[in-house]
């Protein structure tokens, strides 16, 4: 008597763990994905980064100053950067107190500045409040976008005697083509970017962090920040340097009005890189004490 055929099943079928979610047919995580999480490594380790530059900085002795001492009682909250760390402007914060500003305060940053800069304004409005009083602000990179917002939109010029930008992408990133006038004259070029932009907008872009996106050119919050000029009573001093390295010198100014001033850095590399204006430079220092010891 022959056996019956047996039905494919039980230990004939070879099962296969369930797939999860977030992994495609071959085993790998989708592109999406992977590109978070190389974006959450980045991040972090730019962070790290900037955390060991400032406790190498933290060592240097403090800036010169051959000016007068500083009299005046208002106190200087320095606003940090994109991945910014307070340790990185402790060179700044001592070189301050050294010239006579017996108040300087760090503020400190929301999502290492990753966050919404509106959101990160509002807490630099806060340690404003708590302090008390007048006060002058100065910003590095994304920090002197945080101060220019608080100031237009928080009601930041009744308190804020002087802005000092340093190095701050004050008229928005450029991101387009039409933003490298020079470049755009090249159909290849312009190919290049038609097609470069396209995976960017589907695969980096949605993954950038808030305050990236709105630091672009276009984006609604730039196209707010600068519907007006720079809003009085307040001055400002922007600091730029050719020898920046990641804020274009072209963005970094402000228009001209009766109280804004534009100082672009003479001092070579070395000191006018976008990590030295606000740490090393001696150049930016003695503009910044020189623009905020006014009354």
């Amino acid at each position: 008597m022959t056996d019956a055929p047996r039905q494919p099943g039980g230990d004939d079928v070879q099962r296969s763990a369930p797939r999860r979610p977030d992994m495609s047919v071959d085993g790998r995580a989708p592109v999406d994905v992977r590109l978070e999480r190389a974006m959450r490594v980045l991040r972090g380790a730019t962070v790290t980064g900037v955390k060991l530059s400032g406790r190498a900085l933290a060592r240097r002795a403090v800036h010169e100053w051959h000016g007068p001492q500083i009299t005046h009682e208002r106190a200087v909250v320095i606003v940090g950067g994109y991945a910014g760390s307070p340790d990185f402007y402790e060179l700044l914060r001592r070189s301050y107190e050294a010239v006579g500003i017996r108040r300087v305060a760090v503020m400190p940053p929301v999502d290492n500045a990753f966050a919404d800069i509106r959101t990160s304004s509002e807490r630099l409005a806060t340690v404003v409040r708590l302090l008390g009083g007048e006060v002058d602000i100065v910003g590095h990179s994304e920090g002197g976008l945080m101060a220019r917002w608080f100031v237009k939109e928080l009601g930041g010029a009744d308190v804020v005697r002087h802005v000092v930008t340093l190095g701050t992408p004050n008229r928005g990133l450029p991101v387009r083509i039409e933003d490298y006038p020079w470049l755009e004259r090249f159909s290849t070029a312009r190919r290049i970017h038609q097609v470069a932009d396209g995976v960017a907008r589907r695969t980096v872009m949605p993954m950038a962090s808030v305050a990236l996106r709105q630091m672009l050119r276009g984006s609604e919050f730039m196209e707010t920040l600068n519907e007006v000029s720079p809003p009085g009573p307040t001055q400002y001093l922007a600091v730029r340097s050719k020898w920046d390295g990641v804020v274009p010198y072209g963005i970094a100014d402000l228009p001209d009005a009766d109280n804004v001033a534009n100082v672009s850095l003479r001092s070579g590399a070395r000191l006018g890189n976008h990590a030295a204006i606000a740490s090393t430079s001696p150049e930016a220092f003695t503009a910044t004490i020189s623009f905020i010891r006014r009354p």
